[in-house]
């Protein structure tokens, strides 16, 4: 989280196409989306103001420049268990095939509203565990949230940073029957070696059938502005890890960014390096896994 009067930079308004295009059916696992607070209002104190020009539509834009022709809206913490946008904008769709969603489950949410939540196309919870977003996930409530997300074949969004996943581990260990997916490399960075407790943490879960990772934020969280080599070591061995449960996202429009803000399409590149363009590797990635994950017909 940005410091006060730090600059935050705002998302790039003209990407280009990477090179190479993307295989056709790919999809942005991450991306966010806000509106006018007077609109869409946040919950009472969000750890960052709602982003007014990332909306919807120009989150679809920015989708057929980089030649991607699915997404994921996952819900923004600022605006807690108020699921009203991200209903708005999947119940507003006139192809719903080309879009999913990610909630935030609490005990708040009722049955019937995880069920419209459903219908309109949410195929999973986030779990925020990282501190400066205040929301307080006490285990019991994880737990209930857990399995009645296991009722609906959804699966679950592990937002952390680094040891969060050593301080939980046994929470999350227990879970057996809801696929788990660390987001953002679980944010563990790119610093040491491979031998780091919380790495080696990481790709023993990987092990399991049920674990999955997004690879994505490799740029957010190196050391550089550019080219993010660091990134890369990391990047190839999640992915030999479990190819078959590694999925990718923008997190466009990339909320609190400190630093140079990037094209996307250069996010889009940087996964390349990650596979050393393997095509099939790469298909797998962004085409085939996450439409097993997210229900898309192939």
């Amino acid at each position: 989280m940005a410091t006060a009067g730090e600059k935050i930079y705002e998302w790039d308004r003209h990407p280009r196409m990477p090179a190479p295009q993307p295989p056709p059916g790919s999809c942005d696992c991450q991306f966010h989306i806000y509106e006018e607070p007077s609109k869409f209002p946040p919950r009472a104190n969000p750890p960052y103001p709602p982003i007014e020009s990332a909306t919807f539509a120009q989150a679809q834009k920015m989708h057929k420049a980089i030649g991607f022709d699915r997404g994921v809206i996952v819900h923004s913490a600022i605006y807690g268990s108020d699921h009203r946008l991200l209903l708005n904008a999947l119940e507003s769709l006139d192809d719903p095939g080309r879009y999913r969603g990610i909630g935030i489950v609490d005990d708040s949410v009722s049955d019937n509203e995880l069920g419209r939540l459903h219908a309109a196309g949410v195929r999973g919870a986030r779990f925020n565990f990282v501190r400066f977003l205040t929301l307080d996930q006490r285990q019991t409530e994880v737990r209930r949230s857990m399995a009645r997300i296991h009722e609906l074949g959804w699966h679950a969004r592990l937002h952390v940073h680094g040891e969060d996943l050593l301080n939980n581990s046994d929470l999350l260990r227990s879970i057996k029957d809801v696929p788990m997916v660390i987001d953002h490399f679980g944010h563990v960075g790119f610093e040491g070696d491979f031998e780091r407790p919380v790495i080696r943490w990481v790709l023993d879960m990987l092990k399991n059938e049920n674990w999955w990772m997004m690879v994505s934020n490799g740029n957010r969280d190196s050391k550089m502005d550019a080219s993010w080599d660091d990134a890369i070591p990391y990047g190839k061995a999640f992915v030999e890890a479990a190819p078959d449960r590694i999925v990718w996202g923008t997190d466009w429009p990339h909320p609190q960014w400190r630093k140079r803000m990037m094209n996307d399409a250069e996010e889009v590149e940087l996964l390349y390096r990650y596979v050393d363009g393997d095509t099939s590797l790469l298909r797998t990635i962004l085409v085939d896994n996450p439409a097993r994950l997210h229900g898309f017909e192939k």
